[in-house]
């Protein structure tokens, strides 16, 4: 699924956060949205607190009382997860230190992908776990969160803290999404971890990681420090959001701006280094028997039948769940999918080697209405519809490139290792289309933005134009 599906798997993030995430995974989709701890000795958080105070210098505002992390059930699927004080405040100022997570067992066959981040090996990036934190700067007790579409929560310990473990609604049996959440206050070091758990790993498994993961204060700066945000910046986003705050994303531009259009065979400037590049041609296919088997991914091997023939896109219309309805298909459809080939020819027009470029197709959606260029957004609902969200289970959800075969840099990926002065390298791209999208296509060579937004910089360097 396309990256604006995403808002559909996860409650609200941090930007940093959502921005990793987003980008390892691009097609997994769904909005399933989000237990509690044993009491520990008040000596021992006393403890904790001194610690913390030879090693960071930033203060909060936060009781020296117990806490508990609990949940309340709201209307018959929604559910609130806070963290309460026994004891009242009291105006005393807490330090919160840096910290570094150990998580000291995986299931079999877990690696580690990223900070936080940990997949199975034969489907990187594609489920198992995501852990993020949240900083307690505005204290512990101000931690709330509340989800609807919950089909279960429960409560747990994990190594002595207090953790609230969730599932949520699972449309798509065929496919990973990250229906399950855990929550687990470390209230000794005033963090909250939130795991994204993902339908690939079972309850037992996610509910082991958890509780085998700890924080350690550390001032060392060799040591990995957690991914964190301050509560204080993640209530300030939820807050603007629930006055109507609109996302920054521009999705509409005068035609004026819309003015660097190119045809298949022009050549164009990329970047201000004298890199140009040319669409020298494009096919638009039923199957994918002209790609390099070297470079189909396993994503697009499943996409096609017996005869390397594009299966058709199913179409689904879903009505999402609340505190009190759980997520449901309403009807689906089914249309025909196309690949969308094109060979791009790239030429270093400076004076200078050019090494470790950076190659990237984005494959956008653009339509001229009353005088603005617009990207196509998704179907929207009629006011007689049940549902509220379409997702596109096919590959053509996505507008990013899902075949390139040429591969460079440190992880042999979309880099050209080097361009000699006037030399010209030549590389295939292709997407998964509808046939129903075939009228509204641009290739977007930027490589600072996707296909799901106009920037600044993919104005700048142009669209070309390949409608049928």
């Amino acid at each position: 699924m396309g990256f604006e599906h995403l808002k559909y798997d996860f409650p609200k993030m941090p930007d940093e956060i959502r921005t990793m995430i987003e980008a390892e995974v691009a097609r997994q989709v769904k909005i399933e949205k989000p237990s509690f701890r044993s009491r520990k000795a008040a000596g021992r958080m006393l403890v904790a607190s001194l610690v913390a105070a030879m090693l960071c210098g930033a203060t909060v505002f936060a009781g020296v009382g117990l806490y508990r992390m609990q949940q309340q059930k709201i209307g018959e699927h929604g559910v609130s997860v806070n963290i309460e004080s026994s004891q009242e405040k009291e105006n005393t100022s807490v330090v919160i230190p840096d910290v570094k997570m150990e998580a000291s067992y995986l299931p079999e066959g877990m690696v580690e992908t990223g900070t936080g981040r940990y997949s199975f090996s034969d489907a990187k990036d594609k489920g198992g776990v995501t852990i993020t934190f949240y900083r307690m700067d505005t204290g512990d007790d101000a931690f709330e969160v509340k989800h609807g579409d919950v089909v279960s929560s429960e409560e747990f310990t994990a190594g002595g803290y207090q953790g609230i473990y969730q599932e949520y609604s699972k449309l798509y049996q065929d496919e990973i999404t990250f229906n399950q959440r855990i929550y687990v206050a470390y209230t000794d070091v005033h963090y909250v971890m939130e795991m994204y758990v993902a339908s690939d790993v079972s309850k037992e498994e996610a509910l082991k990681i958890a509780e085998n993961i700890k924080l350690i204060p550390t001032d060392s700066t060799d040591d990995k420090l957690v991914i964190a945000s301050d509560w204080s910046s993640y209530q300030e986003g939820a807050d603007k959001e629930a006055e109507g705050y609109e996302c920054k994303t521009i999705t509409s531009v005068a035609k004026e701006k819309f003015k660097n259009i190119y045809a298949v065979g022009d050549s164009f400037l990329i970047n201000e280094e004298g890199l140009s590049a040319n669409v020298s041609e494009v096919k638009i296919l039923d199957d994918i028997q002209l790609l390099d088997a070297a470079y189909v991914e396993e994503e697009l091997k499943k996409e096609v039948d017996d005869n390397q023939k594009l299966r058709p896109a199913t179409i689904q219309y879903i009505k999402d769940g609340d505190t009190d309805t759980l997520s449901q298909k309403i009807h689906s459809r089914e249309v025909a999918q196309k690949l969308v080939y094109a060979t791009v020819e790239y030429t270093n027009t400076s004076e200078k080697e050019m090494t470790d470029v950076l190659i990237f197709g984005a494959l956008p959606r653009i339509r001229e209405v009353d005088g603005q260029m617009q990207i196509v957004a998704e179907e929207q609902p009629k006011a007689k519809d049940q549902w509220n969200r379409v997702v596109n289970q096919g590959l053509s959800d996505m507008r990013e490139m899902i075949y390139y075969d040429v591969r460079g840099g440190e992880r042999e990926n979309n880099y050209l290792k080097n361009i000699q002065p006037g030399e010209t390298k030549v590389v295939h791209m292709a997407w998964v289309v509808t046939e129903e999208e075939l009228s509204d296509l641009y290739i977007s060579l930027d490589t600072s933005s996707g296909g799901y937004e106009f920037s600044e910089s993919s104005l700048k360097t142009g669209y070309v134009d390949i409608r049928q």
